[in-house]
C-alpha cells in the first residue's frame, strides 16, 4: 500500500509539472490538484525489489521505481521512504535550475501565506535565535506584545510553561501564535535583571504593515513600501489621499529599496494610482505571448515623482518602477535593481501541509522590456555609503577584547560614524575597546568596553538616525523634485 501511494504522489507531480502552464493560465481559480482514493493505480502483484513494476504507471517512472524499490529492498540499511521522497522531490525542483521554484515545508508554507495576506493571529513581535536563545527582535508598533511591555533584547524561557531551550525558531513562533483573543504565557529573561520576568499577553489579529508615509521639507510627500501584500493597495492609496488633501504636497518620493516584492495584484493597485493611463505591465509565457495584460486609467499627477531603488529592490517593485520609468510619470534614483521579472503561483497539495512555490510567467514592462536577470537603470544612478549596506546587521554574540571576524569590523564601521577610528581591522583591540568605552559613557551606559545587547540597540538606533542625514540617494531625489516643480 505505502508504494501505491507513492506512486500515486510521482504521478500527481508529474501531471502538475507536465501542465503547469495550461493550468495557471486556463483557470481563474488556483484550486490544489486532488486525487482520490479510486483513483490510485492497481498495483500489478510482485514484490517491492523483484523487478515488477505497476503496469500503470507512466514508463518515464519505470527507472525510478526501481531505484527506489531496490534501496528500500536491499540497501544495507533501513531507508525511511519519506527521505527518499523528499530527496526525489528536491532533485526535481532543483533540475529546473530555478531559484524561485521551491518546496515548502509546513512552516514555510504557513509564513509565506502569512506575508501574501498581510495578517496572522498573535502577539506581535519579531523574533529570532540569538546566541542560542529565542530572542525579540522588535515587538510591532501598537501590538499587543508593545503593550504588554516586552523589548528589543528580551530572551524568551519558557512559554506556557514549556522551556524554549533547543527548541527550533519555526516551532517557538507556532507555540507563540495561535487562535485570537487566547492568552500565551511567557517567560523572560531582560539583560540587566537578576529576576526572570513574566507576562501574560493577549493574542490579536496582527496585521503587517507594508506602507508609511510622511512629509518632507519643501511640502514633499514621502511613501515607504516595503514589501506588496493584500494591504498594500488599499493603505497606499489613502496614505497617498491624505498627503494630497491634508498636506497639499507638491511632490512625491516613493521609497522601494530593499523591497523584494510580493502579491502581483497589490503592485498593480499602486499602478493603477500613479501610472498614467496605459499598460502597467505584461505576463508572457515561455515563448514570449502576451498571456495577460495590467493597465491603467489614472490621470497624470501634477507634481513630480521620484523612485528611490536599490540592488534588493526585487519582483513586484519592479514592476512599479519599469512602469513609472517607461511612461515617464516618474524618474528612477538610486542603484540598478535586483531583475526578478517572473511571477510564481503557490500549490498547498491537497490533504498535504506542504506546497510548492513555482514560475508560472515573466512579465515585461509596458515598453516590453524583459529586466530578468538585469534589472532596471536608474536616470539619476547614486551610490550610498557602505555603511548603509550592513547598519542592520544581526549580531549574534557579545564582542570583547581580543575578538575578531566580520561582526567586529561592522562594529568598527558603525562607531566610525560617529568618529570612533580603529587601527586593526576585523580586530577587537585596544582602541577599539577604548571606543565602545567612550560611546558607553556618553550615551549613560556602564563603561566596561563590552558590545552587549543593551549597547548594540542604543547604537544602531542612533546609526540609524544618523543616516537619514547622509542618505544622499534621497537627497538626489528631494533635489531633483525641487527643480521639477
Amino acid at each position: 500500500m505505502r508504494n501505491k501511494k507513492i506512486i500515486i504522489v510521482l504521478l500527481c507531480m508529474l501531471f502538475l509539472f507536465s501542465n503547469i502552464a495550461t493550468y495557471h493560465f486556463t483557470s481563474r481559480y488556483y484550486s490544489p490538484l486532488s486525487i482520490s482514493a479510486s483513483e490510485e493505480p492497481e498495483q500489478q502483484g510482485g514484490t517491492p525489489g523483484d523487478g515488477q513494476q505497476d503496469s500503470n504507471a507512466p514508463e518515464e517512472l519505470s527507472l525510478f521505481l526501481k531505484v527506489y524499490q531496490t534501496l528500500q529492498s536491499r540497501y544495507f540499511e533501513k531507508v525511511p521512504s519519506d527521505l527518499l521522497m523528499k530527496g526525489a522531490i528536491e532533485g526535481m525542483i532543483n533540475s529546473l535550475e530555478d531559484p524561485q521554484t521551491y518546496f515548502l515545508d509546513k512552516d514555510e508554507l504557513e509564513n509565506l501565506y502569512i506575508k501574501i495576506s498581510g495578517s496572522f493571529s498573535g502577539i506581535g513581535i519579531e523574533v529570532s535565535v540569538v546566541k542560542d536563545k529565542i530572542t525579540v527582535i522588535a515587538p510591532i508598533k501598537g501590538g499587543p506584545g508593545e503593550k504588554a511591555g516586552l523589548a528589543p533584547g528580551d530572551q524568551i524561557l519558557a512559554v506556557d510553561g514549556d522551556s524554549m531551550e533547543g527548541v527550533s525558531l519555526g516551532e517557538a513562533v507556532s507555540r507563540i501564535r495561535g487562535p485570537e483573543n487566547t492568552p500565551v504565557h511567557l517567560t523572560i529573561k531582560r539583560e540587566g535583571l537578576s529576576e526572570k520576568l513574566e507576562f501574560e499577553v493577549i493574542r490579536e489579529n496582527i496585521v503587517l504593515e507594508t506602507v508609511s508615509s510622511k512629509t518632507l521639507e519643501g511640502d514633499i510627500g514621502y511613501i515607504q513600501i516595503t514589501n506588496f501584500d493584500e494591504h498594500t493597495g488599499y493603505n497606499f492609496k489613502h496614505q497617498l489621499e491624505r498627503l494630497e488633501q491634508e498636506n497639499k504636497i507638491q511632490g512625491l518620493v516613493l521609497d522601494l529599496r530593499g523591497n523584494p516584492g510580493g502579491v502581483l495584484q497589490g503592485a498593480v493597485e499602486v499602478g493603477e494610482i500613479l501610472v498614467p493611463a496605459g499598460p502597467i505591465t505584461f505576463m508572457v509565457d515561455a515563448e514570449g505571448a502576451i498571456v495577460r495584460s495590467y493597465h491603467s486609467y489614472a490621470q497624470n499627477k501634477e507634481y513630480p515623482i521620484a523612485v528611490l531603488v536599490n540592488a534588493y529592490s526585487a519582483s513586484a517593485s519592479e514592476i512599479i518602477a519599469g512602469a513609472l520609468q517607461d511612461s515617464g510619470a516618474a524618474v528612477l534614483v538610486g542603484e540598478n535593481t535586483y531583475g526578478k521579472a517572473t511571477v510564481q503561483n503557490i500549490e498547498k497539495f491537497y490533504g498535504e501541509d506542504v506546497g510548492m512555490r513555482f514560475t508560472v510567467a515573466k512579465y515585461l514592462t509596458p515598453l516590453k522590456r524583459d529586466i530578468n536577470r538585469v534589472g532596471l537603470e536608474p536616470d539619476i544612478p547614486v551610490e550610498l555609503p557602505e555603511v548603509f549596506n550592513y547598519y542592520r546587521f544581526p549580531f549574534h554574540r557579545d564582542l570583547a577584547h581580543g575578538l575578531y571576524g566580520d561582526d567586529v569590523k561592522i562594529l568598527q564601521q558603525l562607531l566610525e560614524v560617529f568618529g570612533y577610528r580603529s587601527e586593526l581591522e576585523g580586530f577587537f583591540d585596544e582602541v577599539t575597546e577604548g571606543n565602545v568605552k567612550d560611546f558607553q559613557r556618553a550615551n549613560g551606559l556602564e563603561p566596561d568596553g563590552i558590545f552587549t545587547d543593551s549597547t548594540m540597540r542604543l547604537l544602531k538606533e542612533q546609526v540609524e538616525e544618523k543616516l537619514s542625514g547622509l542618505d544622499s540617494q534621497l537627497k538626489d531625489a528631494l533635489n531633483y523634485i525641487k527643480k521639477a516643480k
